[in-house]
């Protein structure tokens, strides 16, 4: 999992301003949404991913860019110790304390349509190539 913060100059407000925006990515998928915070773009150090230089306003940016990333962190290591399959969606669910909806209706709907297809192949076979399979599987288990 990475985490990036970074500024939208094209969304610069009246007080020339920009938002700085958090991107969680996992597995190549993305997250992005707004911190809530607004730094003047000439503040913002992209690689080192904070705010200069230090005075009060700029270390309040640093100290919330913190706070952001211990706690989506956390949800991230509260999802992984469940040891059920998550994706980034799902940690932005639990870093904003969302519920997060364990939808077995599709695990359940998909296990069912590869038994069927499974099933289906089997009662399409030839018995020679039932025959062949049964050679295959007794030679497997010596």
């Amino acid at each position: 999992m990475k985490i990036l913060f970074y500024i939208r100059k094209s969304k610069m407000n009246s007080n020339n301003l920009c938002p700085l925006t958090c991107r969680i990515t996992l597995d190549y998928l993305r997250k992005e949404f707004s911190t809530g915070l607004f730094i003047n773009p000439e503040n913002w150090n992209a690689q080192k991913q904070k705010a200069f230089p230090f005075n009060t306003d700029n270390t309040q940016i640093n100290t919330q860019l913190s706070l952001i990333k211990q706690e989506i962190n956390q949800a991230f290591l509260f999802l992984k110790v469940q040891g059920r399959d998550f994706n980034v969606e799902d940690i932005y669910r639990q870093y904003k304390g969302e519920t997060i909806k364990d939808d077995k209706s599709i695990r359940i709907f998909a296990e069912k349509k590869m038994e069927e297809s499974i099933f289906g192949m089997y009662l399409n076979c030839s018995h020679r190539q039932i025959n062949h399979l049964s050679l295959i599987l007794s030679l497997t288990e010596i």
